[in-house]
C-alpha cells in the first residue's frame, strides 16, 4: 500500500520493481487523451481471466493474466489493437520521459539508450501501483466482468472482440448509457469549483487522487453541515452521520 501522503502529494511515485518512477498525471495532462481513453486505458491493463467466458477461463488456466493482457496487445483484432493504444496513451502520461510499447514480453520503457520493462515478474505489483495511484476501485474501474468473446482459434488470438465497459461503468455512476461521453471527473471538478466557489481552472493542476480526496471531504462536509443545520431546526431522529474529518483512506479512496 502506498502511504497516503505519497499520492496527495502529487510527487511521482517510486516503483522500484522496475527501477522506474510513475508520474501522476494532473486532470489537465488526462484532459489531452480523454477521459474515455484514460478509463479504458486502466481496464485494457487490468483485464484478465476473470473477464473471460467460463469455456475460455478453462482453456486457458496454464496462463496468467499477463499473459492474457499482453496477447490482447499483440493481436491482430481491431477492437483489441484499439483498447490497446488506449492503455498505450494513459502509460505514456504515467512515463512522460520513456517512449511505451507492448510486447509479449511485456510493457517496454525505452529512453534514449535507457531501456526498463514491466513484464510477468512485475506487473501484478505494477497495476497495484497503478489502481491505488488513481484510485480505481473508488472510481469503479479495474475489473468489470464484461464478456470478452475470443475468437476461438489460438490463445494469441483471444481479442476477437473486446467489449466497451463504459455502459456498465455510466450506469454505477449514473450517467446516460449508449454512446454518451464519459465525464466523471470533469464533473466532480464543476462540483467542487462551484460548492467551494473557486475557479474552475485551479482544479487542473490536480491529480486524480488529490481531486478525488477534496471530492470526498467536501461530500463530508456537506453531509455534517446539513445535519448540523437541521438538528438546530428541530428535526427528531435524525440517523448520525459520520465525521468529515474522520480517515477517508482505509475504506473509500
Amino acid at each position: 500500500m502506498i502511504d497516503s501522503l505519497l499520492l496527495i502529494s502529487k510527487n511521482d511515485i517510486p516503483f522500484p520493481q522496475a527501477a522506474i518512477t510513475l508520474h501522476q498525471p494532473t486532470l489537465k495532462e488526462i484532459a489531452y487523451i480523454g477521459e474515455k481513453t484514460f478509463f479504458s486505458g486502466i481496464q485494457f491493463l487490468n483485464f484478465g481471466k476473470d473477464d473471460l467466458r467460463p469455456d475460455e477461463k478453462k482453456r486457458l488456466s496454464d496462463l496468467e493474466d499477463f499473459d492474457i493482457v499482453m496477447k490482447i496487445a499483440n493481436a491482430k483484432d481491431v477492437a483489441a489493437q484499439q483498447s490497446a493504444n488506449q492503455a498505450k496513451m494513459l502509460l505514456a502520461l504515467v512515463f512522460p520521459e520513456y517512449q511505451v510499447s507492448l510486447t509479449q514480453k511485456g510493457i517496454i520503457l525505452i529512453k534514449d539508450e535507457e531501456s526498463r520493462i514491466i513484464d510477468k515478474k512485475n506487473f501484478s505489483a505494477f497495476l497495484s501501483v497503478l489502481n491505488e495511484m488513481f484510485a480505481s476501485k473508488f472510481l469503479s474501474v479495474g475489473k468489470q466482468n464484461e464478456e470478452y468473446n475470443p475468437d476461438g482459434k489460438l490463445a494469441e488470438q483471444i481479442a476477437k472482440k473486446f467489449k466497451d465497459y463504459h455502459q456498465k461503468l455510466a450506469k454505477q455512476k449514473g450517467q446516460q448509457q449508449s454512446g454518451q461521453k464519459i465525464a466523471i471527473l470533469s464533473r466532480y471538478i464543476s462540483i467542487l469549483s462551484v460548492g467551494q466557489k473557486r475557479d474552475i481552472n485551479s482544479y487542473l493542476s490536480y491529480t486524480v487522487y488529490q481531486l478525488l480526496d477534496e471530492f470526498q471531504r467536501y461530500t463530508l462536509k456537506q453531509q455534517s453541515d446539513m445535519y448540523i443545520q437541521a438538528k438546530m431546526a428541530g428535526a427528531q431522529n435524525l440517523e448520525e452521520v459520520d465525521s468529515w474529518m474522520k480517515d477517508i483512506y482505509e475504506s473509500s479512496i
